[in-house]
């Protein structure tokens, strides 16, 4: 079986309050988390690589242990600034965490990079660009020939494959 790449970020499974704050589509942190499982787990597979770009989850650890290890893949964690967990606590969740990580050229962070280094960096041929999460709905201040903004508001609430992504 093809081993195919994934991209998500800002799931914030178990946060009550960001349904509110990015007007998402649900009634409460159960049905939300329960429908990004299921969109996750309907295209990626044991098999696949799947990069979260940061927070992941917001609430009880006992709840993040119930949640987590239902997501299908290899989870590479680019850590985002609601991710608390240590280093070992998200490894036992089955995610690799990395502060930021380097995949086919581009930067993935959390939170988008400043503009001029990347640009500099873009301009020499060291990168493409930065993968990101973060910023949710506002992205338009961001320069779209630096930047893709990977938030799952943006992409159904649904991991999309990279090279779906990149060429957006």
């Amino acid at each position: 079986m093809e081993q195919k790449t994934f991209i998500i970020a800002d799931t914030h499974f178990g946060h009550k309050n960001v349904i509110e704050f990015e007007n998402r589509p649900f009634s409460n942190t159960d049905e939300m988390d329960k429908y990004m499982i299921a969109k996750w787990n309907e295209v990626v597979s044991e098999n696949d690589v799947i990069f979260h770009l940061g927070d992941v989850f917001i609430g009880s650890a006992k709840y993040a242990n119930e949640i987590l290890p239902q997501l299908n893949g290899r989870k590479i964690l680019i850590l985002g600034n609601h991710d608390h967990y240590t280093m070992t606590k998200w490894r036992k969740l089955g995610f690799d965490p990395y502060r930021r990580y380097i995949y086919k050229d581009y930067l993935l962070t959390h939170m988008p990079v400043d503009e001029t280094p990347l640009k500099v960096a873009v301009e020499y041929g060291l990168l493409k660009g930065n993968i990101h999460g973060h910023v949710h709905l506002n992205n338009q201040y961001l320069n779209p020939n630096l930047y893709i903004c990977s938030c799952v508001e943006l992409i159904h609430y649904q991991p999309i494959l990279f090279e779906e992504l990149i060429k957006e």
